[in-house]
């Protein structure tokens, strides 16, 4: 048995051994996937950093964009108040010109009219001038024949 022994001794220094080297794989492997999840939860942490930043940088367009589409908003309802002014302003200047027409048209039969008197009156007044002028060219006649 005393020969035994050292066999036992050494079998279980064997056995050990390969416990120890596997044990040591283990740790290895666990230690290269330990590597491998913290350079993913790195990478997560980065690119949620990143996408945290992306976000609020969306956040900040938006709230432009939103201020932006008011600004816009408020100058069409302006041009929208100016337009509807202006079309009011037209209107009443058509309808102004409107009746400024018709009244023109009124001066004109009226001074259309006027014409044809001052032409009918000049008509007589130069047949009367005829007839004083034979009138008179008559009473000189008879006054030379006296």
């Amino acid at each position: 048995m005393s020969r035994a022994l050292p066999i036992l001794n050494a079998l279980g220094c064997l056995i050990l051994t390969g416990l120890v080297i596997l044990q040591w794989n283990k740790e290895r492997r666990l230690n290269t996937t330990l590597d491998e999840v913290k350079t993913e939860l790195s990478n997560s942490i980065e690119q949620a950093t990143t996408e945290s930043k992306r976000g609020k940088m969306l956040d900040q367009d938006i709230a432009v964009l939103k201020e932006s589409l008011e600004i816009t908003q408020q100058a069409n309802d302006a041009t929208t108040r100016s337009l509807q002014s202006k079309e009011t302003l037209a209107n009443e200047l058509e309808s102004k010109l409107a009746a400024a027409n018709a009244q023109l048209e009124l001066w004109r039969t009226a001074i259309d009219t006027r014409d044809e008197k001052l032409r009918a009156l000049n008509q007589e007044l130069t047949a009367t001038r005829a007839r004083l002028d034979d009138a008179i060219a008559k009473l000189k006649a008879s006054a030379a024949k006296e």
